[in-house]
């Protein structure tokens, strides 16, 4: 999979693949797990875009695939 994000940055690979590299270019999350991290992109994605990701998931692979779903539902990526 490929998506762009809106400032221009182009994530490839698996859902898990595309949410680690994300992880690895954001501020202050290096200590967290992969299911942390995407809670606070959930909650951010809240804070400062007013944007609710739906995120549903046992493992961190289905929470990753249901991330990466929720941007592309609503807009804060595209499928490239």
């Amino acid at each position: 999979m490929n998506i762009v994000m809106r400032d221009g940055r182009v994530f490839r690979g698996t859902a898990v693949q595309i949410v680690k590299a994300m992880q690895d270019i954001a501020f202050g999350v290096e200590q967290f797990t992969l299911g942390e991290y995407i809670d606070w992109v959930v909650a951010n994605a809240m804070k400062f875009e007013e944007v609710e990701l739906k995120v549903t998931g046992a493992t961190d692979e289905e929470k990753a695939a249901s991330l990466v779903a929720e941007m592309l539902r609503t807009g804060l990526t595209t499928r490239i």
